[in-house]
C-alpha cells in the first residue's frame, strides 16, 4: 500500500496556506499548514514535497491522471529512502 496517494496530492492542493507541506511522521503521510521546520511539533517529519512545488510541477491544467502519476513518482522517491 503506498505511502503517498493522490488523496495527499488533493489536500495540499486544497490548503489555503501557501507555505502547506506534504510530510511523512512515522511512516504516515499528511499536510501541514506550514514548513515543520518552524516549531510546529512536527520538527521530526520528512518534507516530501510543498504546495507550491507541486502547483510548478502540475501547471494550472493538470487532470487527475497527471495527478496520481506524480503521486506515484514521490511514493517511488520515498520508498527508495526506506521511508
Amino acid at each position: 500500500m503506498p505511502t503517498i496517494t493522490s488523496d495527499h496530492l488533493h489536500a495540499l492542493l486544497a490548503s489555503t496556506d501557501r507555505d502547506a507541506a506534504l510530510v511523512v511522521v512515522g511512516g504516515e503521510a499528511s499536510v501541514v499548514p506550514a514548513d515543520p521546520s518552524r516549531g510546529d511539533g512536527t520538527e521530526d517529519a520528512l518534507v516530501i514535497t510543498t504546495r507550491d512545488a507541486v502547483i510548478a510541477e502540475l501547471d494550472t491544467g493538470a487532470n487527475e491522471e497527471q495527478i496520481e502519476r506524480l503521486a506515484q513518482r514521490l511514493d517511488v522517491a520515498l520508498d527508495s529512502l526506506g521511508g
